[in-house]
């Protein structure tokens, strides 16, 4: 099948003459188009084939003003994806949004692949996840220099793109939008590992993160990192992979080790940004650690990271995280929203500073600190001193912080007792910030937690939750 050029605005079939603009039909298509995919449909495994679409999509909107403001979403995907192995996995297709899956999974016989009257008994093989979660060869963003794309000023990759562009390949990319201001990029957790020199599993892959985050130009104001799994993949994959091919050289690991060095650049990086969320990939340790050696943040509005420690850890090492997000956001003089949050298996913890845009009624501004989550906890007098001044620098000069009538912050604990299933239950009951993660790609964890639920006759460990 051809490479379909898909809006909001219109079907697939003839949107490419609609997007190159002729004298004759003037900025008609600019006026209506906010938001292209670029859906590419795989016959096979092909970089060049996605290569030739990039191409031809970047020649069609060359012409396109900067003030045409587009977002472009890529995706890639085989129509053979969700036919074998990976039926309840959801990968954005118009049927999945019809309400009835649940229904249509107790009616899927597949034996070969592992279904049985509804259930998966067998897990996914090695070799069917590792060609599922392939990566794309950097050869898509090689060759002669592509034409330059001023209008597009957002990119989006949501993790229904199983396949992989690493953050060279798409630091490559980004070098055909030279007035890209968002980018949102939810890359799944990689599976199999090759040491580095140091013996870190992640390092390669994060030093690739690192690099991506030093080339980003600085017009660029909102990043947002989603770093997605699925346990019952990982799991499976641990147990199928063949022994003889595992050595000190490769790993097969499911749990996320994070490394500071890539806190550090993210730390570096928000200083020039509006917006920065960043899931699983960093430990919010590192990161606020690395911001106590920085200074000056003039953009930053709203910030999101995750700590494996809201859900594991003990009270006091929990108190010592807030208290030094507290003492950094009072560098951060135009922050708005902060959260902190994790979830590990049916556990879900996260603590948001939000400082209301408006007065109250009494001309007062306020702000609220809120803890929200199945464990319970309480804010240590160091924590509630050290947020006070946060919100009220007023006698500063004096050296003294604190309360003031000018400056209300209140502090609320609040009990999460919903059922948490999946990652995507846990961002939804902790009602985190916007900004996390696409909302369409929030809809499709939550559906397929509750689909693969049903679906296993097979326990996978939950091993998979950092």
């Amino acid at each position: 099948m051809a490479c379909p050029y898909c809006t909001e605005e219109s079907q697939p079939t003839g949107v490419e003459q609609s997007i190159r603009r002729g004298p004759e039909n003037d900025r008609s298509a600019e006026a209506h188009h906010r938001r292209i995919h670029l859906n590419i449909e795989l016959p096979s495994y092909a970089s060049k084939l996605i290569k030739k679409a990039l191409r031809k999509l970047s020649g069609a909107l060359e012409t396109w003003e900067p003030t045409d403001r587009i977002t472009l979403e890529l995706n890639v995907y085989s129509p053979s994806d969700p036919d074998h192995w990976f039926k309840n996995h959801l990968y954005g297709f118009n049927h999945e949004d019809d309400g009835n899956l649940l229904e249509k999974q107790k009616t899927w016989d597949d034996p070969k692949h592992g279904w049985v009257k509804g259930k998966q008994v067998t897990l996914p093989n090695a070799a069917s996840i590792l060609q599922l979660f392939k990566t794309i060869s950097p050869e898509i963003a090689a060759g002669a220099k592509p034409a330059q794309v001023p209008a597009v000023k957002g990119i989006v990759i949501r993790r229904q793109m199983r396949r992989r562009i690493n953050p060279l390949t798409l630091c490559i990319l980004l070098e055909r939008f030279p007035n890209a201001e968002s980018i949102d990029y939810e890359p799944w957790r990689v599976l199999c590992h090759s040491l580095d020199e140091n013996g870190s599993i992640y390092g390669r892959h994060d030093l690739m993160m690192q690099v991506l985050l030093r080339k980003l130009p600085q017009h660029v104001r909102s990043v947002t990192i989603f770093e997605d799994f699925n346990e019952q993949i990982m799991e499976a994959i641990r147990n199928d992979m063949d022994p003889s091919i595992i050595s000190m050289s490769m790993q097969i690991e499911t749990r996320r080790f994070t490394r500071s060095e890539l806190g550090e650049a993210f730390a570096v990086k928000s200083r020039d940004l509006e917006h920065l969320s960043v899931a699983f990939m960093i430990d919010a340790r590192d990161f606020l650690r690395s911001c106590k050696m920085l200074s000056d943040w003039p953009r930053l509005r709203s910030l999101i990271l995750t700590a494996p420690i809201m859900t594991k850890g003990s009270r006091d090492s929990i108190s010592g995280l807030l208290v030094n997000a507290g003492e950094v956001a009072q560098q951060m003089l135009h922050l708005k929203s902060l959260a902190i949050w994790h979830c590990s298996h049916e556990k879900a913890c996260a603590v948001i500073f939000h400082k209301n845009e408006r007065e109250d009624r009494n001309g007062h501004d306020s702000a609220t600190l809120t803890w929200r989550g199945t464990r319970d906890f309480d804010f240590s007098k160091e924590v509630v001193e050290t947020w006070q001044k946060v919100v009220c620098t007023c006698n500063s000069h004096q050296g003294c912080f604190g309360q003031c009538d000018s400056h209300q912050l209140l502090f609320r604990i609040e009990r999460v007792e919903d059922e948490i299933i999946s990652h995507g239950d846990a961002i939804h009951h902790l009602r985190l910030p916007d900004g996390v993660i696409d909302p369409t790609s929030l809809r499709q964890i939550r559906q397929e937690g509750t689909l693969q639920r049903e679906a296993w006759a097979v326990e996978a460990e939950p091993s998979g939750w950092t």
